[in-house]
């Protein structure tokens, strides 16, 4: 009879120890439950932040970009002229310098003979 005792007691040990045991494997599974959601809003909003400071440096390169081209542009219409307005300044009589300005041509002998023909209007 003693030996029996000690295997009832023994049994009766080990299914504590294996009810005790499962307990703590539902408490774990039950923290994991609650801090997945948790973990997983920390990771997206330290994915969201790291997004917004990506963004910012691509809006700022786009945004020098566009100005570096603004300054292009107006730097070429200051220089370039189109072809209409060449058109013009020759019917005109301009003629282009070294420093791509437009200017009169200079007097010719023929014109100082139109205009001593022509009086000059009084306003």
């Amino acid at each position: 009879m003693a030996i029996s005792r000690h295997k009832l007691h023994r049994s009766f040990i080990s299914s504590d120890r294996q009810v005790e045991g499962e307990g703590v494997i539902r408490m774990l599974l039950l923290s994991i439950a609650i801090a997945m959601p948790l973990v997983t809003l920390a990771y997206l909003k330290i994915h969201d932040m790291r997004l917004g400071y990506e963004m910012r440096e691509i809006q700022d390169r786009i945004r020098r970009e566009e100005e570096l081209a603004r300054a292009l542009e107006l730097e070429r219409s200051r220089l370039s002229r189109p072809e209409v307005v060449q058109q013009w300044a020759q019917e005109a009589g301009f003629v282009p310098t070294k420093a791509t300005n437009l200017v009169k041509r200079p007097f010719t002998p023929e014109d100082q003979r139109i205009a001593k023909l022509r009086p000059v209007p009084s306003g």
